[in-house]
């Protein structure tokens, strides 16, 4: 609501729904922001099962109707595993158009 809000002049459109071939039908740019969350006592083989299948639903929705020049960024974490699934599930997108935001990493690494 808050890029619509903002009529930002090159976007063009936002969609919201469940199933991924719909949302991707000829995307430019998808935002992956949502993933399932750790839970108490859930050990990270568990997390990375349970996204690994989510994220492998997404990309090869991507790969079959996304336009083959889609950038897709990542920020549902393990972000960059998420990613790595994601460009894994997808091999018509060139890998370099999948990025992942690792930030909270990135400063947990240098604190």
């Amino acid at each position: 609501m808050e890029l619509q809000d903002g009529a930002y002049p090159l976007l063009e459109d936002v969609r919201c729904g469940s199933d991924p071939e719909e949302m991707f039908k000829d995307c430019n740019v998808v935002v992956f922001i949502g993933g399932f969350p750790r839970k108490k006592g859930m050990e990270r083989k568990e997390l990375l099962s349970i996204n690994g299948q989510i994220f492998r639903t997404q990309g090869a929705a991507l790969d079959k109707v996304a336009k083959k020049d889609v950038r897709c960024v990542v920020v549902a974490n393990p972000a960059n595993t998420n990613c790595l699934i994601l460009q894994d599930s997808a091999p018509s997108i060139p890998k370099e158009n999948f990025t992942a935001l690792t930030r909270l990493d990135h400063n947990r690494a240098i604190s």
